[in-house]
């Protein structure tokens, strides 16, 4: 019964190192995708949303 408490422990253990990995990566995804959005290619720039593009040459 020890080993198998153990075995569980171990198991447990993972399980959250491995969900902290995976939320860190969707985190990290996240950012990058909202940072990115923000600029556009330079046909993405009209007349009348030029002060609010930030294109990328």
């Amino acid at each position: 019964m020890d080993i198998l408490a153990r075995r569980l422990t171990i198991i447990s253990f993972l399980m959250v190192i491995f969900a902290m990995l995976l939320a860190a990566a969707v985190s990290a995804d996240t950012q990058r995708r909202h940072r990115n959005s923000f600029a556009g290619s330079m046909t993405d720039c009209t007349a009348h949303t030029a002060q609010f593009c930030q294109a990328r040459l």
